[in-house]
């Protein structure tokens, strides 16, 4: 087993995870996430095979983290933008101070 290696149960089923930028906590906690929502498909879906609710459960968190950053590069585009349009004012006020 790798140095940072993490064991984790989702549902009944060990798993070893490594993610050097989590410990333990957040590990748990995400597993936790992961099992609770394969739980509702079975529960509310009627999806009894346990590799298509995590398959289920693994594309809808990418689509999760997909979204976010998409939200997050069209914030930096927008800072980048409102930083462009003030270098322009800034550059246009030093040119009519000389």
């Amino acid at each position: 087993m790798a140095k940072n290696t993490v064991t984790v149960e989702i549902k009944k089923i060990p798993v070893d995870v490594e993610i050097p930028e989590l410990g333990y906590v957040e590990i748990a906690d995400l597993a936790a996430k992961v099992e609770k929502e394969m739980l509702r498909l079975q529960q509310e879906e009627d999806v009894i095979d346990t590799l298509k609710q995590a398959l289920a459960v693994a594309l809808q968190f990418a689509a999760k983290a997909y979204l976010k950053d998409l939200q997050d590069g069209g914030k930096q585009k927008e800072d980048a933008s409102r930083l462009d349009q003030l270098i322009t004012k800034l550059q246009q006020t030093l040119q009519t101070d000389k």
